[in-house]
């Protein structure tokens, strides 16, 4: 989820490191950043789709990290 940026800065990243295969969501006015405690990037947030549950990551993860920690999640 980008945010703090301009819709063409937060493009230009996402073209710059080929992460089309992502999906993102711009959110300008931090609102689901402030509803996760998000201070700052890189964060992620996994929550399960059938509680609702969230847990969040502060720091940047490998592909091998977040690959672990999706199928920790099962």
């Amino acid at each position: 989820m980008a945010s703090r940026d301009t819709d063409a800065a937060i493009n230009d990243f996402v073209d710059r490191h080929g992460l089309h295969q992502m999906r993102h969501a711009i959110d300008q006015e931090g609102q689901v950043w402030g509803a996760f405690g998000i201070i700052g990037q890189p964060a992620w947030v996994f929550v399960d789709g059938a509680t609702g549950e969230s847990t969040v990551t502060f720091g940047a993860l490998s592909e091998e990290q977040l690959l672990a920690r999706l199928e920790e999640l099962g």
